[in-house]
């Protein structure tokens, strides 16, 4: 049974495939000038800085047991507060915002694309009412594809941008946390999918809408990026 939802989960998000977008191709290719990546920076904060706060929503729902606590775990993780020396990924991603001249007034201050908005909302429903295989699903859609992103991103920033260090650590990092928190995800749809496997289908449509409102955020990014260089 579950070999089978792995293999149509795949199939479902396939389409969406973000390193096959636009916008991270001509990063890859060293196409993006600062001011792109300054912009980007600027708006994909703010989904990272409310990421939290999905987990929250989905966390303050659950009953009591294993899979509230393991989001729980993610939550403290993505705060940053489970060691004197973590810092809150969104701050991470800050320094990546600064490192491409943005300031974090200008960063928060930003009023975000109709894309980005609808990414937001979009995770909000899925953790408020999706059932909670469908909430985990929508999360698994987006982190089990950070790490190969993420070492993507960290390549095309040293050897186009000659960006490393603070500035590149939330890609650093993340080429490895989010293995971890993939894993944790995925065996939690399995034992969610042992229990009631009616639930399947609505696993399957929650991780498609998440990763086709990850794409759509960046043709946001990249809509903007094409009207500004055609200025």
């Amino acid at each position: 049974m579950n070999a089978e939802f792995w293999i149509r989960f795949e199939e479902r998000v396939a389409p969406f495939n973000l390193l096959q977008h636009p916008f991270y191709q001509a990063w890859s290719r060293g196409e993006l000038t600062r001011t792109d990546l300054r912009e980007y920076a600027a708006e994909y904060w703010h989904h990272v800085s409310a990421f939290p706060t999905y987990l929250s929503a989905l966390h303050s729902r659950l009953p009591d047991g294993e899979l509230r606590r393991e989001v729980l775990r993610n939550l403290i993780e993505e705060e940053g507060v489970e060691a004197a020396t973590a810092r809150p990924h969104s701050d991470l991603w800050m320094d990546f915002a600064a490192g491409m001249d943005a300031t974090r007034a200008d960063v928060e201050a930003r009023a975000v694309q109709p894309e980005m908005a609808a990414l937001q909302a979009t995770y909000r429903e899925l953790m408020l009412n999706g059932s909670p295989v469908a909430a985990l699903a929508a999360l698994y859609a987006y982190e089990s594809k950070v790490p190969a992103i993420a070492a993507t991103k960290a390549a095309g920033l040293a050897e186009h941008y000659g960006t490393e260090g603070a500035a590149a650590r939330y890609f650093t990092l993340h080429r490895t946390a989010d293995v971890h928190h993939a894993a944790v995800w995925r065996g939690l749809i399995d034992a969610q999918l042992a229990i009631d496997p009616a639930a399947a289908e609505a696993a399957l449509d929650a991780a498609e809408q998440a990763a086709k409102a990850l794409w759509m955020a960046l043709d946001g990014v990249e809509r903007e990026r094409m009207k500004a260089n055609a200025n």
